[in-house]
C-alpha cells in the first residue's frame, strides 16, 4: 500500500477520521485502551458545561492504520446521553457511527484547537516515537446542535498522520 499514510482534515467541514480512512481505503484497527463511567472533573465539567461530578462516559483508543500506531484518542460524553454505551463493543469502530446507529445522534458541528506538544512517556511508547518527540495535539468539542457541547475530545498523533486543508472564499 501507499507509503504515505495520512488523512486530510477539511477545517471548514466535519468528517470523522474513520470516514476519511475508509475513503482512502486504509486498513485500520482501534483497540480500546480503557473505558469507564466516571465523575467529571473541573476541566471536563467546564468543557461539557455540566456540573462537577456529573457522570461521564470516558474512553481512550489507539488508532492503528496500516499496522502502525498513528494516534491516541480520548473522549468524554455526559453519561445520561449515552446510557448503556459501556456495554457496546467500541473496538475497531467509528464512535460517531455507533452514536448514530445506537442512539440516533448526528454530530452537526465541531470546534477544534490544534497545536504541537511533546510526547509523554506513555504516548511515546504507544505511538512508537521517542519520548519528548514533537506530536500533534487536537482538543475540541462536538455538538448535536449549536447550544451545548456533546463531546469533549483530545487526540494526540504523529504529525504526518494529518494534513489540514482550509478553503476561504471572499
Amino acid at each position: 500500500m501507499n507509503d504515505e499514510v495520512y488523512v486530510t482534515r477539511q477545517l471548514d467541514q466535519f468528517e470523522s477520521i474513520t470516514q476519511a480512512l475508509e475513503a482512502r481505503g486504509f486498513h485500520y484497527a482501534y483497540p480500546i485502551l480503557n473505558q469507564s463511567v466516571m465523575e467529571a472533573n473541573k476541566l471536563i465539567s467546564e468543557q461539557l458545561q455540566i456540573p462537577i461530578a456529573t457522570r461521564v462516559f470516558s474512553y481512550r483508543k489507539l488508532r492503528i492504520v496500516e499496522d502502525k500506531p498513528r494516534s491516541i484518542e480520548q473522549v468524554y460524553i455526559e453519561y445520561e446521553k449515552v446510557r448503556g454505551i459501556e456495554t457496546l463493543s467500541l473496538e475497531n469502530q467509528s464512535l460517531y457511527r455507533v452514536l448514530r446507529l445506537q442512539f440516533g445522534y448526528d454530530i452537526r458541528r465541531n470546534e477544534e484547537e490544534i497545536r504541537i506538544v511533546h510526547a509523554s512517556e506513555e504516548e511515546a511508547q504507544l505511538l512508537h516515537v521517542e519520548e519528548d518527540a514533537e506530536i500533534l495535539m487536537s482538543t475540541g468539542l462536538t455538538y448535536l446542535d449549536s447550544v451545548k457541547p456533546f463531546e469533549y475530545f483530545q487526540i494526540v498523533a504523529i504529525p504526518s498522520f494529518f494534513k489540514f486543508r482550509s478553503v476561504t472564499t471572499v
